[in-house]
């Protein structure tokens, strides 16, 4: 079909910007992983290389309805964190630390333009896979290091390793969350120090390869978590620097919005959040709080947000608490949605706040259906999350969802130029290994629940949307 243009958008692998790019990825956990997704969903292929011996640890999740013996051997296929990092990519079982296994690896590297990795130096080094190891095999490669603390020996934390989580305590992250007479809350268990590493990866990758095709040259690219970590609290530490009185934790508030919070509403646990962030919402809500008729805590009958000279945030600031016993008497007499509604209809930044159930019912969610299912060779067919960047004419997508551990070693050790015998002697040896019991279909418990939810779209062997709706221009 065409798109606004009258352009015709391409369906299919080769339609995606990044085909024909090949990346050599290992990797565990998130890091890493969240790259090559990303990568994969702009058409480059992804060999995400496994080792038994040593199993990313999203495979080691597995799900909770497979905790059986029986299942054993297909466990780490049915963690839900294989499609939602493994997406489009694939499988090929390497024991590195075997030298035939290696050897593989290093034949399949020859073949590719990125090398991507969020193993510890140390690590890496020890399997050979440094930069200059692999550079002898493919000069012009684009390797990309994401270790914890960087490549460089003579660095305090070269030898230690890390973890999103362990992130944010380093960088004072966890210092600024929770309220003020409380201990730091923590950062949420999804870990973003992964996520913005992950993302930084990608933006560097894609510069390095526009580079590569002006000079012919390959780049070493060192991504230190700690560093995109600190990033992000530039201002801070800068003001630090400066004199500025450091910051403290202050629950839901911000400095630049008085009243603001979450507010308790009718109903068992529901709330709402709310930022007045200027004067004019503040009139405009305070107007709307005084004909609702909040009542002083004096027992006056009179409106009680009225009684207060709160015209300027300063004076709003100053007296919070009594803005919030306000606020929470006012939104606890009313549901979240109508709450919102009223607020947002005076111009107040005010939102239900929403768990899970009420995240999958969210119009906006809805519509913009953010999941993809697709065929899943151990699951007939999976649920993930879709690639957020909606492009017109190349819209990123995947055909395949999480791989098994394993499965696409036959076929890739194949193309790279190993004769059927080759490849039995060296599953035969230990030196590689393919996925166990590849004929074993299972289905998630809630694979019946993807069409009734409807926020997912259903993608077929091309890339075509065959369920679900059409968005960004596809169908």
């Amino acid at each position: 079909m065409a798109d606004e243009q009258g352009s015709e958008i391409g369906t299919g692998a080769d339609a995606r910007p990044l085909a024909g790019i090949r990346v050599f990825e290992i990797s565990i956990a998130v890091a890493a992983p969240c790259c090559g997704q990303v990568l994969a969903h702009h058409g480059a292929e992804i060999f995400k290389v496994e080792a038994r011996s040593y199993p990313d640890v999203a495979r080691a999740f597995g799900s909770a309805w497979a905790r059986d013996p029986e299942l054993a051997d297909v466990f780490c296929d049915t963690s839900p964190y294989v499609p939602e990092m493994s997406s489009g990519k694939r499988s090929v079982g390497f024991e590195l630390k075997q030298p035939e296994g290696l050897g593989a690896a290093r034949r399949l590297l020859a073949t590719c333009d990125v090398f991507l990795t969020n193993f510890a130096a140390p690590g890496i080094a020890e399997l050979g896979l440094d930069y200059e190891s692999v550079t002898e095999v493919r000069p012009d490669i684009i390797y990309a290091g994401m270790t914890g603390f960087g490549v460089d020996p003579e660095m305090p934390y070269y030898p230690f390793r890390a973890f999103g989580p362990n992130q944010a305590p380093l960088v004072g992250w966890d210092a600024l969350t929770g309220f003020p007479h409380e201990e730091p809350a923590g950062i949420p268990s999804i870990a973003p120090p992964d996520y913005m590493g992950g993302l930084h990866t990608t933006v560097a990758i894609l510069s390095a390869l526009v580079e590569r095709d002006q000079t012919g040259q390959g780049r070493f690219i060192d991504i230190s978590q700690l560093e995109t970590t600190v990033s992000f609290l530039g201002p801070y530490l800068m003001g630090h620097d400066m004199g500025v009185p450091e910051p403290y934790r202050n629950g839901n508030r911000v400095s630049w919005a008085a009243p603001a919070g979450i507010y308790p509403c009718a109903g068992n646990d529901r709330w709402v959040a709310v930022e007045v962030q200027s004067d004019e919402a503040w009139q405009s809500f305070a107007a709307l709080a005084e004909w609702s008729g909040i009542e002083a805590h004096d027992g006056s009958g009179q409106a009680a947000l009225a009684t207060y000279a709160h015209e300027t945030l300063a004076e709003r600031i100053a007296n919070h608490d009594a803005l919030d016993a306000e606020l929470s008497a006012w939104t606890s007499r009313r549901s979240a949605q109508q709450a919102a509604a009223e607020l947002q209809a005076l111009g107040v930044a005010a939102y239900e706040v929403l768990d899970h159930r009420g995240v999958l019912a969210d119009p906006q969610v809805h519509d913009r259906r953010p999941y993809s299912v697709v065929a899943s060779p151990r699951l007939g067919r999976d649920l993930f999350v879709r690639n957020p960047l909606r492009m017109s004419r190349t819209p990123p997508y995947v055909t395949r969802a999480g791989p098994n551990m394993g499965g696409d070693t036959v076929d890739v050790l194949t193309e790279i130029g190993y004769s059927g015998n080759e490849v039995e002697q060296m599953v035969a040896d230990g030196a590689v290994f393919t996925d166990s019991r590849p004929e074993l279909v299972l289905e998630r418990p809630f694979d019946r629940w993807y069409e009734s939810v409807g926020i997912a779209e259903f993608y077929d062997a091309e890339g075509r949307v065959i369920g679900g709706g059409a968005i960004g221009g596809r169908q």
